[in-house]
């Protein structure tokens, strides 16, 4: 039997660091360095994302908590614990360099968390946008088109607004809407939609103005437990959008939209057209007439967001979220969200109410 040792053989810290530096070139080459785009359509969004999205979004959804903020805090505190323990352990003419050390090393797990969020979900960045696949074109967005699809969503509101209040949300209407339509942007497998689930974190999100998120590193959708019923349809389907791979928020906002507004449930539709109004141009906005139930709506929906609203905090994050977009390749920015209105008018549509896909 072999005797074992009394202490171990001290670490090298050289080979620490070159670790270091390989995760952070990975993390740069996933993030930023060039790729096949069919590959990233075919072989990562249609086959690893859509294999990851299919085994894990079941398990996190029979989680009645959101497992992102165990996550969260299992890491911050083990963070913490390892930063205090490798501090006190330095010898003390050595504490510096310990310092240092610590900083490099948790450089290289912050590009580890890099490379972990672009093999989940960040590649989806690569893929085509909407207006890439569909058949849109600017020409169409004519001031007659513009008015026409105002009135479009205007008369869906008037007619909506009484059956959307007497009914509650079924999520199989919705996703029965939302499934042809990803379907015809290019998804070709059954996506595994998530239920909505409320983060520890949400009085910042309310703060800040943030609605939902869909978090790729534990598989769930986050939505704001105050949304009024009515908002709910369409900012999930929006969530689900970006579970479905379609990254740019426009394109999220225009699959939601569509998803809702082609739907035959009342409050579904309602909730399209809800979000779609305040987008409208301000000239059909003072032409066209809200059913005064409507207007009560949107004075509850502004109640709702100014109750926690901190203006500070709202600049800040979408400073935040504005580079973090361009960063990732959405040449708009946060401006990409208004973009699905012109997507919506622009884009010839079948007689499914599908969006015509460009021929290859």
């Amino acid at each position: 039997m072999s005797r074992v040792p009394r202490r171990l053989p001290p670490a090298n810290p050289w080979r620490a660091l070159v670790l270091d530096v390989l995760a952070a070139a990975l993390a740069w080459l996933l993030a930023a360095g060039p790729l096949p785009a069919g590959w990233v359509e075919d072989g990562y969004a249609n086959g690893i994302f859509a294999s990851l999205n299919e085994a894990f979004v079941p398990l996190t959804n029979r989680v009645p908590f959101a497992v992102g903020d165990l996550e969260a805090g299992v890491v911050i505190v083990a963070l913490i614990v390892w930063w205090v323990r490798a501090l006190r352990s330095a010898p003390r003419g050595r504490k510096r360099i310990a310092f240092l050390a610590l900083i490099a090393h948790t450089a290289g797990f912050v590009a580890l968390g890099v490379i972990l969020f672009e093999v989940l979900w960040g590649l989806n960045y690569r893929r085509e946008t909407v207006s890439a696949r569909v058949d849109y074109s600017e020409a169409r967005v004519t001031d007659a088109a513009v008015a026409a699809f105002s009135e479009k969503i205007v008369d869906t509101l008037n007619a909506n607004v009484a059956a959307a209040h007497a009914e509650t949300l079924d999520r199989e209407k919705l996703r029965a809407a939302y499934e042809p339509v990803i379907g015809r942007l290019g998804d070709t497998w059954e996506v595994a939609v998530a239920d909505p689930k409320t983060t520890l974190l949400e009085p910042y999100y309310e703060a800040a103005g943030i609605g939902g998120q869909y978090s790729p590193l534990s598989f769930e959708t986050m939505l704001n437990s105050s949304f009024l019923p009515f908002e709910v349809p369409r900012a999930l389907a929006h969530e689900w959008a970006h579970v479905g791979g379609f990254t740019d928020e426009g394109d999220a906002n225009y699959i939601g939209t569509l998803a809702c507004l082609r739907s035959g449930d009342p409050l579904i539709r309602y909730s399209g057209a809800f979000w779609t109004y305040d987008e409208l141009p301000e000239s059909e906005r003072r032409r066209l007439h809200l059913d005064p139930r409507v207007v009560a709506d949107f004075e509850a929906a502004r109640e709702r967001f100014l109750r926690h609203y901190k203006p500070q905090i709202f600049a800040f994050q979408w400073r935040f979220y504005d580079r973090f977009l361009r960063t990732n390749g959405v040449k708009g920015g946060v401006a990409s969200y208004g973009f699905f209105l012109k997507l919506l008018v622009g884009t010839a549509m079948d007689d499914q109410g599908l969006p015509v896909v460009r021929s290859r």
